[in-house]
Parts: C-alpha cells; sequence; structure tokens
C-alpha cells in the first residue's frame, strides 16, 4: 500500500475525528448514553492503558494519548473502540475493530510496520475482534496468544497480505467463538484438526488463503455451523463425508481448490441454500442424494471435467432453485424436461458439456429466466423458443457451437428475424427440421449470405447461361 494512500487516509481519520470529539465536548464529553448516570463511568485502569498499548502498535505513527487525552478511551477515544459496562461498575473493552474498511468507516487506521501488542490480552471480556488490510508490511503470523481471549465470539483477519504463517492450532481452544473468518490473507499450510473443538461456530471463513492439504474430518463435529467457505485455496483430496452431512449448513463454499471423488451431501433435514463446488477434480456424477435438498437455491458445479454422468431430472423437484451452472463438467446425455418446471429460475449453464438430443421446450416456459447458456454441446433439433423469448434475453442466450441446432419462429408469421437470429449464431431449420448448414453454428453466421456465394461459386453455370440467350437471340433474328 502506497505512502500517499496511507498519509490520505490518516488526513481523513484526523477530520473524522476532529468532528467526533467536537461534538462529544459539546454534549458533556461522553460518546455513551446512559440516561440514568451523571458523570462518565470510569474505566479500569489496566484497560485504558492497554487501549492506547494496542493502538500505539498498529501505528507508531499517530500520537494516540495527545490526540484522545484523558484516561478513559472508552468515552473520548476514538471510533473502532466499544465498550460496555461490567459487574463492578466499570467500563470495559468489548469490541475493537481496527484498520481500513472503507473511506466511510473510521476506524483507527494501521501504518506498514503494524503488530499486536500483548496488552490485548488485558481485555478480558474482548468479544469482538476485527483487523481490516492491518498487516501489509513485514510478513508475520497469527499470534498464538490471541487464543488466551477466552471471552472472543467474532474473530476476523481480513486482507492482510503480511499474514503468510500457518493458522495457530491454538485458536481451536476459543470455545466461545461464533465467527471466525481468516479472508484475503496468505496463510499457508494445512487446516488444522483443532478447529473441530470450536463446538458453538456458526460461521467458518478461510478462503482466498494458500492454504494446502485435505480438508479435516473434525469439522464434522461443528454442528452449529451455518457457513462454511473454504473457496480459492490449494485443498485435495477427497471430500470428506463427515463434513458433507453436517446439518445445519446454509452455505457450502469449496469452489475453486483440488478437491477429488465423490460427493456425500446433507441429510434433507439440511437447511443448505447456497452449494459451490466448482473448480475441482470431483467425479462420480451428481449424487442423488441432492434430490432431498429441497431448499436449495444456487448450485455450481461447474469446472469439474471429471464429473461426468448426466443432469439429473430431479433438479426439476428443487423448486427454489434460482441458478444453475454445471459447465464443463463432462456431462452427457439430453436436458431433462423437469428443469422446465423451476418457477424462479433466472440462470442456467449448461455450456461446454457433451449433452445430446433436443432442447426441451419447457424451458421456453420459465417466466423468470435472463440466463441461458447451452453452447458447445452436442445438442441438435428445433430450438422451441418464440422470437419474444430472443429478444427477452438478448446476448443472455447463447447457444452456438451446437452443430445441429436451428431455429423455426414460433407465434410470428414474419419470417424477417433471420437477420436477428444470426447473432446467436444459429441457422433456419429445413422443411424436415434439420439445419441448412451441416457445419458447426458458429457467431454471425449468415444464412442468405452464404446461399449467395453458393450460387456464385458455380461460375461455368452463370456463363452457360448467358451463352444460350446470345444464341437464341442470333437465331430469331436469322428467321427474322
Amino acid at each position: 500500500m502506497g505512502s500517499i494512500v496511507l498519509l490520505e487516509r490518516s488526513l481523513l481519520f484526523y477530520l473524522v475525528l476532529a468532528l467526533s470529539v467536537s461534538s462529544i465536548r459539546s454534549d458533556g464529553g461522553s460518546s455513551l448514553d446512559y440516561a440514568a448516570v451523571n458523570e462518565d463511568p470510569a474505566m479500569d485502569a489496566e484497560e485504558a492503558k492497554a487501549v492506547f498499548d494496542v493502538l500505539g502498535a498498529i501505528n507508531s505513527e499517530i500520537d494516540w494519548r495527545a490526540l484522545f487525552p484523558g484516561d478513559n478511551p472508552c468515552t473520548g477515544g476514538p471510533h473502532g473502540v466499544n465498550c460496555d459496562l461490567s459487574d463492578d461498575g466499570k467500563l470495559r473493552v468489548v469490541e475493537l475493530n481496527l484498520g481500513w474498511v472503507s473511506d466511510s468507516v473510521n476506524n483507527p487506521p494501521c501504518a506498514a510496520n503494524a503488530t499486536i501488542h500483548r496488552s490485548i490480552l488485558k481485555f478480558s471480556r474482548l468479544r469482538k475482534l476485527f483487523f481490516y488490510q492491518c498487516f501489509f508490511g513485514k510478513p508475520m503470523g497469527i499470534p498464538p496468544e490471541v487464543s488466551q481471549l477466552k471471552s472472543l465470539v467474532h474473530l476476523t483477519f481480513q486482507d492482510n497480505s503480511a499474514l503468510t504463517e500457518e493458522i495457530p492450532p491454538q485458536l481451536g481452544n476459543l470455545t466461545s467463538l461464533e465467527r471466525l473468518v481468516l479472508t484475503e490473507n496468505r496463510l499457508v499450510g494445512s487446516i488444522p484438526a483443532e478447529m473441530g473443538r470450536l463446538v458453538n461456530l456458526k460461521q467458518l471463513v478461510l478462503s482466498h488463503n494458500l492454504l494446502s492439504g485435505s480438508i479435516p474430518i473434525s469439522l464434522g463435529g461443528l454442528s452449529k455451523l451455518m457457513i462454511l467457505d473454504l473457496s480459492s485455496n490449494d485443498l485435495s483430496g477427497p471430500f470428506p463425508p463427515e463434513v458433507g452431512s453436517l446439518s445445519s449448513l446454509e452455505k457450502m463454499d469449496l469452489s475453486s481448490n483440488r478437491i477429488q471423488g465423490g460427493l456425500v451431501l446433507p441429510s434433507s433435514t439440511s437447511p443448505l441454500r447456497f452449494l459451490d463446488l466448482s473448480y475441482n477434480n470431483l467425479s462420480g456424477g451428481i449424487p442423488g442424494s441432492m434430490a432431498a435438498l429441497a431448499g436449495l437455491e444456487n448450485l455450481f458445479m461447474r469446472g469439474n471435467p471429471l464429473l461426468g454422468g448426466g443432469v439429473p431430472g430431479f433438479l426439476g423437484n428443487l423448486r427454489g432453485l434460482e441458478m444453475v451452472a454445471l459447465s464443463g463438467s463432462g456431462l452427457s446425455g439430453p436436458i431433462p424436461d423437469s428443469i422446465g418446471s423451476l418457477p424462479r429460475l433466472n440462470s442456467l449453464a449448461l455450456d461446454g458439456n457433451f449433452l445430446s438430443g433436443g432442447v426441451p421446450a419447457s424451458l421456453a416456459g420459465l417466466s423468470a429466466l435472463y440466463h441461458l447458456n447451452l453452447s458447445s454441446n452436442r445438442l441438435s433439433g428445433k430450438l422451441p423458443f418464440s422470437r419474444q423469448f430472443f429478444s427477452r434475453l438478448g446476448r443472455n442466450l447463447v447457444v452456438k457451437n451446437n452443430s445441429g441446432l436451428c431455429h423455426v419462429l414460433i407465434d410470428d408469421e414474419r419470417n424477417d428475424a433471420l437477420g436477428d437470429l444470426n447473432s446467436f449464431g444459429i441457422a433456419k431449420c429445413e422443411d424436415d427440421g434439420s439445419s441448412l448448414s451441416s457445419s458447426p453454428s458458429v457467431l454471425g453466421w449468415d444464412a442468405a449470405s452464404s446461399r449467395q456465394e453458393s450460387s456464385s461459386s458455380l461460375p461455368g453455370n452463370h456463363w452457360r447461361f448467358r451463352a444460350l440467350v446470345l444464341a437464341m437471340v442470333v437465331v430469331l433474328l436469322e428467321l427474322i
């Protein structure tokens, strides 16, 4: 991150801060609203000192004590330091939000030499700890000592390019954690099996790192887990049945890894709504157990060339489906007619497979559909779409590179749309329902031009006709 950007963020921080301090002092000096208390509650002295230690460690370029005079940073401190009254009547830190999120969020900014001070362990009531774009200088790791903050419920390290070490297994001791987000860093190594101890965890996000190895079986014990996102890493090995059987999952994203083998999915009691297994090495086809996922809304399995099998007909029974992407997954056979019974389906991508047969007429009745990609398959026959369907989807309808597909206008007596349909990469059907062209459909193919070029490619016939006409004229002149 450039020094100019850091300077701009620091100036913005000071500007917003000056306005905040002015507002605080004008209403009595307290940033907390205690209707029944006339004076600001006192802050625990050790924690007050620890606040300035932590702030100084993330940015030593700012004189935090001069900026926030006094001994109570809970009531007169920066945004991002949140406190609450404890049982002993003193204010204690319960939440720290450090680093840049956006220009509209005035958290304390971090410098290039930012570190985590040990005084952070003084916050015995700390429930939420967030570091955003805070560590981008010297390579470092997440301090294992963070595991001593037993009250933590939320822990986030996001977009910290200098976090280049392994995930400390000690984080598995934070058994009160409900949300663990370690995303967009550069963490390496395997996912610690100790993560399986986080029995209260509802959200686990380890996406966009450099993690490797297999997904630990121990994650299958996280019975409260609702969101699991391990996407964009280098994870490999088989898909653990224990993880696939988690009964509380609503979202599972394992995309962009190297996971291999077959799938075991949650039971029929699962509330799973979002499933992304794209860009892996899965095989064995789409499992029949998926038929029990009645609440599924988004299904992404594109980019699994070894998956194989067909498009299962039971997808038509998953009435909540809104988006289905199965591109480039080695699928073969026909497109099930049942797909056309999905009332909420707005995007269907089946391109880059080996699908054959015709396009089901039922697809024309998908009123919510705005994107349909059937390109680069082996489909044939008439497209069952009206001119209105083509017009509604426009460029979001992609059917090119299917050599046998052709189009006949439906519910439209005018046959003047061929020029428009050329841009979809399909030919006009002959009377027998076959394409006028036996070559693969190509974007921009012009049937009329092709026929004209075909006739002009026979110059002998053309000149013989002219010679015959000239001879007849000469004969008539002689008779006269």
